[in-house]
């Protein structure tokens, strides 16, 4: 598609109104395209049984065979008008030029290929043909009808359905293709499916999976369900669920091994499930990791919880280097601090330093004052000074007290200090 020069601001009602026309042509397709799929599919049914001339289902089957014949004509006309009315839509965004010709269009190519899949029909001078083919699995010849591989290749008209789920969407909408061109953005169905995965990812992914596993799954019976014409029990895969089944299993590359087809088309089929199935379980997959990667609100919310989290172990740390200190220098006073006891406060009261400056190089990440970093080299001072008083036991009594009683009033400071640095922080 050809984007020429800007002429002009463009009129919003007018622009709107061809929107409009073009979004209710859109629907119209939708249901005959539709109508016509299930059609095909009922009718499908009813000539798999071969049912005989004077038989009214073969009757049945006639007629339908007419009316997706009538639908598709109806079809191919709406369709005609549509790609139309877009293009007198586009014309009026000043996408398109006034004097492009038809071939320089490219909505026209577009057209004119899916015209051409909606002429791939079950027809009802086609119904008694067969094709024939040797099955390598059954040892023997099996066939097609042609109205088969017919309605096999119609089931491919689903895409167009996906096409008008699309379109209908709001990233498709007139307003949203304004902005895009605002912000010189490319708007095409790539562009709305990236918007539907980043607002709605796993609804989007689960109706996708679930809506190509059964149409897969229908193809795939199609494929394989001729085998059950000589043999019901050879092949299980003309069983709608266990077709669906089979597809299910394959594209999330299980691959049990207990269903698989036998057959060249439905190989086939399974090919190309294997190829959308690696297409969608890696989005699913990148949306799930996606989805657990914190926002910027909840990373601030975590820095926060973690530096308060870092405050009270800080405090907790603090607290017990203080409490041992004091422990020691009150058995220190009474005299009841016995050599062994003596040992275990000191290992505790290593721990307890190292507990504590880990925890205040861990909050040193979010930003420290200097109250804060001088907390650690009082207690460092205080570590120093209990293990020389441990080698001046044989001292002096009253130059040991003596010393005792500067270590309790420096605890003392300390603790009025921690508890300054703690009310600031608050």
């Amino acid at each position: 598609m050809k984007i020429i020069g800007l002429k002009g601001l463009e009129d919003g009602r007018v622009t709107n109104l061809y929107f409009l026309k073009f979004e209710f042509m859109e629907k119209v397709c939708f249901v005959f395209n539709l109508v016509g799929i299930i059609l095909a599919a009922i009718q499908y049914e009813l000539e798999f049984e071969e049912y005989d001339s004077d038989d009214p289902f073969r009757d049945i089957s006639q007629w339908l065979l007419w009316m997706i014949a009538g639908s598709s004509l109806l079809l191919i006309y709406f369709t005609f008008y549509r790609y139309q009315t877009k293009i007198k839509w586009l014309k009026s965004r000043g996408v398109i030029g006034p004097r492009e010709k038809f071939y320089e269009i490219d909505e026209n190519f577009y057209m004119i290929i899916e015209i051409g899949v909606y002429c791939l029909i079950p027809l009802s001078i086609t119904e008694t043909v067969r094709i024939s083919f040797y099955n390598v699995a059954q040892g023997a010849e099996a066939y097609y009808h042609i109205n088969e591989m017919l309605t096999l290749l119609m089931v491919v008209r689903a895409i167009y359905l996906y096409r008008t789920v699309l379109t209908l969407t709001f990233w498709s909408s007139n307003r949203t293709l304004r902005v895009c061109d605002l912000y010189s953005c490319e708007h095409n169905y790539l562009f709305v499916v990236k918007s539907l995965l980043k607002t709605s990812p796993y609804l989007t992914q689960f109706l996708m999976l679930l809506s190509l596993i059964f149409v897969f799954g229908y193809q795939l019976r199609i494929c394989e369900r001729p085998l059950t014409r000589f043999n019901e029990n050879i092949d299980n895969l003309g069983v709608y669920y266990n077709s669906v089944w089979c597809i299910i299993i394959t594209i999330t590359f299980v691959g049990y091994g207990d269903y698989y087809p036998r057959t060249d088309l439905g190989r086939f089929v399974v090919i190309i499930v294997c190829i959308v199935g690696v297409f969608l379980m890696s989005v699913m997959i990148v949306a799930f990791i996606e989805s657990l990667k914190a926002t910027p609100i909840e990373s601030q919310t975590m820095s926060l919880l973690e530096r308060i989290r870092l405050r009270e172990i800080v405090k907790n740390q603090a607290a017990q280097v203080i409490k041992l200190s004091m422990q020691q220098a009150f058995r220190w006073r009474n005299g009841t601090l016995t050599e062994k006891k003596q040992h275990q406060i000191e290992i505790d009261l290593r721990l307890a330093l190292h507990n504590f400056k880990f925890a205040l190089q861990q909050q040193n990440k979010f930003g420290l004052d200097d109250q804060s970093a001088n907390i650690i080299n009082h207690i460092g001072f205080l570590g120093l000074d209990l293990k020389q008083l441990r080698n001046e036991q044989n001292w002096d009594v009253r130059l040991v007290m003596e010393k005792l009683e500067k270590q309790e009033q420096l605890s003392k400071q300390l603790m009025e200090k921690l508890n300054v640095v703690l009310s600031e922080k608050k």
